[in-house]
Parts: structure tokens; C-alpha cells; sequence
């Protein structure tokens, strides 16, 4: 009898581990996804985020492509989609846009910890994989652009799938997980043109997947067709359209970037500060075990050399080609930056590398630091440094909260007709002009266009005109745009200037 009854626990518990194994996993994902979420959200911008989230708001509002790259048109267009039903089912004004389009930021930023768990789970051993995890989840770059209406968050996280997509070695579907990479590839593009930068990792991925066979070559071609007619087809479209506004867009757009070789190194080296900040305590630690694994070594008490992995039984496969792989996914997309001098103040720019970045530093560590002391190490690291990172982010956040307050007051002083010319402003007022909260305001635009010449002749056809001029002197109002500041110096030098409000100044006619 004993015989008979001793196998049936075993034969009728294995379902129910097996469904409790998954109600863990479920469980687990969803308290990291609801933890993303408030810290995404307990951070976010007081003011919707940079000079181009302003843009982004006015053309999602009014259905109109981005003046930047090719338009960003995945962007734009599915923001549109998501504006226009919730609009209409909650019967939103169209200042509430702002809330709208950072919920879904934080909630795909959110998204994007969970997707970047499946990748590093294909790539490193579980204990590395969940180092990696935390340390994106409390990247301080990733966390501040989870809170800001920007498109470097979506757009790495639809990188972040497309490799996903790309990496398990089954054969079954293989082609169809092609097909699906090279769909969100494009997409990806379509979010931020940056991402084509990421586009020689996947064929680095393919290769490692399928090895030097002519199988590989073929799944390479199918994901670059599909990518390409992705990402290539809104810009025929475009130019079909318009083929002479195409033109001059690109025009615009490719002047308006600075490069030269004034530039070059300054370029390099902010590159490169920018990396480290993307993920500082990966990069801290990961130095710090290399450290500590030298002078063990040098001691002769190196007991981490063969160890295996305390929760894999085997020791890390290693991934073919790495020193391919790093320039592929690493060196390549910051290298493209160099001629790109915004590199010098954006560290946005960077974030494209963030994800190769913390598999690197989290694959290291685990090797050079494997003991569960060594992850209590890595977890305290990563907190104390975005601790530290947010309360150097706080000054920024200030200069957010001066800009909404210092808008608030321009708004309500100026209800009627003017000509505005707020330097680092224009995007925030010609926003609320475009979404019909002051709908006759006209700016006069710092940044790409500004030209003395034709920055005066706006001004005086407004005096003849009778239209009044304002010229708003905010908090950091003219930062980045003091040579424009300047030329405003000799434009007014002969004009009365009254203050109707703090630091906002009505210019009248030359005396």
C-alpha cells in the first residue's frame, strides 16, 4: 500500500510547482514593473522635460511631423493615436496632452526594466542577469528620461525588443523572429533616427546565434529588408508628398547639426562622461571587483579563477566574437557622436549604449566578484550612487520649476496680441500658441533660425504694426543663447524698456 501511495505527491505536486514557479515570475515582474513606475514617476520633469518636448506636444496636438531627423514619425504617430482616444473618451483640453504622453513615457520606461530581464537572461548566467536588472532599473540617466516626454527611453526599449526578438538560438520560427526584429528595428528608427547607430549589433547577434554558416547570411538580409522598407518607407511617403518641402527640411536639419574639427575632441571626451554617467555604480564596482580579483590574485589567493556560478551549476557559456560585440554595441553608436557637437551638452545622446553598457559591467562582476557578499556589494553600490545622483539633479529640477512658474506669470500678463521674443523659451510659448491658449502670440524664435538681420526686421514690422513686443528674461532664459542676447543689445540700445512684470520687459520704437 505504502508502495502504491508514495509516488502519487510527486506525479501531483510537479503542476502545481510548475504553476506556482509561474505565479512567482508573474508576482516578481509585476512588483518590479510597479517599482519602476514610482520611481519613474516620483522623478519625472516639473515641466514636461527639454526644448523638445515642447515640440513634440504642439505637433502630437495638431498632427504634425517633427521638425527633427525625419520626423520621428512612430513617434508623433502613435502618440496622436493614444491623444486622440483618450481625448475623446475622457474629453481631455488639449493642455492635458502633457499628462497623457509622460504616462505612457513612464509606463514604457517601466516596460522597458521587464524587456531588458528577458535580454539579459538570454545573455548572462541568473545571478548576473539580476544584477543587471537592478542597475538599469536604477540608472540615473534611464531613470531622469523615464520622467521626461523625450524619445530616447522609447526608442531604446524598442532596441532593447528587437534583440530579444533576435537572440534565442531555437531554430523553430527563426525566420519569423527576423522578420518581427527587423520590424521593431525600424520602428525604432521611426522613434529616434539615432537608433540606425545599433544596426551592425544585430547582425553581430545573428552571427552569434547561428555561427558562420550561410544561414546566418540569409536571416541578415531578411531582417535588413524589412528594417529598411520600415524605416525607408514614411520617408518616400514624405517626399512623394512634398519632394521640395523634403529637401529643404533635410537642408535645414543637417546644417542646424554642429560638427567640424573644433569640435572633435571636445566631442570625445564628453562621449565619454556621458557613458560613465549612464550607469556610474556599474562602472564603480565592476573597477572596484577588478581591483579586488588582482590582489587576491597577486597574493596568491585567488579562489574566484574556475569557480562556478553558486545558481548555475556550470560556468558562463561565453558569448562568440565579445571583442565584436563591444564595438558593435558599444564603441560604434558613441563613436558616431563625435561629429556631432550637441554630444556636449546632451548626455541623452549616449543613452543608446546603456543597455551594452551594464551587460558588460554586470557580466564582469559576476565573474570577478561571484559571492552572494560580492551582490549585496553591487545592490548597496547602486543605491547609494542614485541617491547621491538625485540630489545632484535637484538644481535641474529647480530651473524646471522656475521655468513652469515664470511661463505661468508670462500667460497671465499677456492675454492678448503680441510679439514674444523669449530665447530659450520659444518652444514653451509657441506651445500655448499652438494649442489655442494664446492663439495670437507670435515668437520670435531663438536657436537654428535666429539671424540679427532677420530677427530685427520682426521686431520693427511689429512696431509698424502696433503690435506690441515683449522680451522675456526668465530663469535661464537666454543660457546656450547669449550671442543672440547680445545681438538684441544693439537692436534695443536705443529703446524704452518697461518692466510689466518680473522679468518680463515691453520694448517700444528707437527714441
Amino acid at each position: 500500500m505504502a508502495n502504491d501511495e508514495s509516488p502519487r505527491p510527486l506525479i501531483s505536486l510537479r503542476p502545481q510547482s510548475l504553476s506556482s514557479a509561474r505565479t512567482r515570475t508573474i508576482s516578481n515582474r509585476l512588483l518590479v514593473f510597479i517599482i519602476a513606475c514610482i520611481i519613474f514617476s516620483a522623478g519625472r520633469a516639473p515641466f514636461i522635460g527639454q526644448w523638445d518636448s515642447f515640440d513634440y506636444l504642439k505637433q502630437i496636438v495638431t498632427h504634425r511631423l517633427s521638425d527633427l531627423g525625419f520626423g520621428r514619425p512612430v513617434f508623433i504617430g502613435m502618440n496622436v493615436l493614444l491623444w486622440e482616444l483618450l481625448k475623446r473618451i475622457l474629453r481631455l483640453a488639449p493642455l492635458r496632452v502633457e499628462e497623457v504622453v509622460m504616462t505612457e513615457i513612464i509606463i514604457v520606461g517601466a516596460l522597458g526594466i521587464l524587456i531588458f530581464a528577458m535580454l539579459s537572461r538570454q545573455l548572462l548566467l541568473p545571478a548576473a542577469s539580476r544584477l543587471a536588472v537592478l542597475a538599469l532599473l536604477l540608472s540615473p540617466m534611464y531613470a531622469l528620461y523615464s520622467g521626461f516626454i523625450m524619445t530616447e527611453v522609447p526608442m531604446l526599449v524598442a532596441l532593447i525588443m528587437a534583440a530579444v526578438m533576435l537572440w534565442p538560438h531555437e531554430p523553430r520560427h527563426q525566420m519569423l523572429r527576423n522578420v518581427a526584429a527587423g520590424v521593431i528595428f525600424g520602428l525604432a528608427v521611426g522613434v529616434r533616427e539615432q537608433a540606425v547607430t545599433m544596426g551592425a549589433a544585430y547582425f553581430w547577434i545573428l552571427r552569434c546565434r547561428q555561427g558562420p554558416s550561410f544561414k546566418w547570411l540569409l536571416s541578415a538580409a531578411v531582417f535588413a529588408s524589412v528594417s529598411g522598407i520600415v524605416i525607408l518607407g514614411p520617408v518616400a511617403a514624405m517626399y512623394q508628398y512634398d519632394p521640395a518641402g523634403f529637401a529643404r527640411h533635410m537642408q535645414v536639419w543637417m546644417r542646424a547639426i554642429p560638427t567640424g574639427e573644433v569640435h572633435f575632441w571636445r566631442n570625445v571626451q564628453a562621449s565619454l562622461l556621458w557613458t560613465f554617467l549612464l550607469c556610474p555604480a556599474a562602472w564603480l564596482a565592476t573597477l572596484g571587483s577588478w581591483i579586488h580579483h588582482r590582489l587576491k590574485r597577486r597574493a596568491g589567493n585567488d579562489v574566484t579563477s574556475g569557480v562556478r556560478h553558486p545558481d548555475s551549476g556550470s560556468q558562463e557559456t561565453p558569448i562568440p566574437l565579445p571583442v565584436v560585440g563591444v564595438t558593435c554595441c558599444l564603441i560604434l553608436p558613441i563613436a558616431f557622436l563625435w561629429r556631432d557637437a550637441d554630444v556636449q551638452i546632451h548626455p541623452r545622446y549616449a543613452m543608446i549604449i546603456l543597455p551594452a553598457a551594464i551587460i558588460v559591467c554586470s557580466s564582469l562582476y559576476s565573474r570577478w566578484a561571484s559571492s552572494s557578499r560580492a551582490a549585496v556589494t553591487w545592490v548597496i553600490v547602486q543605491l547609494l550612487v542614485f541617491g547621491i545622483a538625485q540630489i545632484g539633479i535637484q538644481p535641474l529640477r529647480q530651473i524646471q520649476a522656475e521655468k513652469r512658474e515664470y511661463t505661468s506669470l508670462v500667460r497671465a500678463s499677456l492675454p492678448g496680441e503680441a510679439l514674444l521674443i523669449p530665447g530659450g523659451y520659444s518652444p514653451i510659448m509657441d506651445y500655448y500658441r499652438a494649442l489655442g491658449e494664446r492663439p495670437e502670440w507670435r515668437i520670435l524664435w531663438s536657436g537654428w533660425g535666429w539671424e540679427e538681420r532677420g530677427a530685427e526686421k520682426v521686431i520693427r514690422e511689429a512696431w509698424s504694426r502696433h503690435t506690441p513686443v515683449y522680451l522675456c528674461d526668465g530663469p535661464s532664459g537666454w543660457l546656450y543663447f547669449e550671442d543672440e542676447f547680445l545681438d538684441l543689445f544693439f537692436i534695443f540700445r536705443n529703446s524704452r524698456k518697461v518692466e510689466i512684470a518680473p522679468h518680463l520687459y515691453r520694448i517700444y520704437p528707437d527714441q
